[in-house]
């Protein structure tokens, strides 16, 4: 290996120099903290760059999530289960901002169903899917799963289990969604 010695002193920076070099840094790192960090991570945008940048939605919904995995008080009243006149059963749940809940209907292999849900205007992210009876884990079968306002159709279960829906709402404001199925089925109703 080649020893390439000390540096020569004219090499080195001056204290001056790296006093610059510091002040320099730290004034970069506090840009950085209030244009992109406070933004993306906490929602807070003093400077309004944050916003054009899309970050503070980001942090907004991180703020939000954190709010519910705390333990945000759920609104009374948020979930109703009603028979309809053709024999179905209609489940009306409210969904707190960025919050998400499942709804399931038990159903025997071979059975069917006609579902029909909708939300109260916003698109919503959503999976439609089964898991079966004495599942393993997190065992489930995915039907569907995208973004809208809403969807409707006819289902015939390939397993005896659980078939249903997980709703996630990214809108800052509650949700209400409307689900309805009628046909064979033991329940349908919201997991806990």
């Amino acid at each position: 290996m080649t020893d390439l010695g000390a540096p020569a002193a004219a090499e080195l920076p001056t204290l001056r120099e790296l006093n610059r070099a510091t002040i320099l840094a730290a004034a970069a790192a506090a840009v950085i903290l209030v244009a992109a960090v406070l933004p993306a991570e906490y929602g807070v945008d003093p400077t309004g760059l944050g916003r054009i940048l899309g970050l503070t939605r980001m942090g907004e919904v991180k703020r939000a999530q954190a709010s519910n995995a705390a333990g945000a008080a759920v609104p009374s009243g948020d979930t109703s289960i009603t028979r309809t006149a053709d024999g179905g059963t209609q489940v009306r749940i409210i969904l707190r901002p960025y919050g998400g809940r499942e709804v399931k209907a038990w159903m025997k292999a071979g059975e069917k169903i006609d579902y029909e849900w909708a939300t109260d205007g916003a698109p919503i992210e959503f999976e439609f899917h089964g898991d079966p009876t004495n599942a393993k884990g997190d065992e489930y079968t995915s039907y569907d799963k995208r973004t809208a306002p809403g969807a409707k159709g006819t289902f015939t279960a390939a397993f005896s289990g659980r078939h249903g829906w997980y709703w996630h709402n990214l809108t800052p404001y509650p949700l209400t969604i409307t689900a309805t199925v009628k046909g064979q089925f033991e329940k349908f109703e919201p997991l806990s």
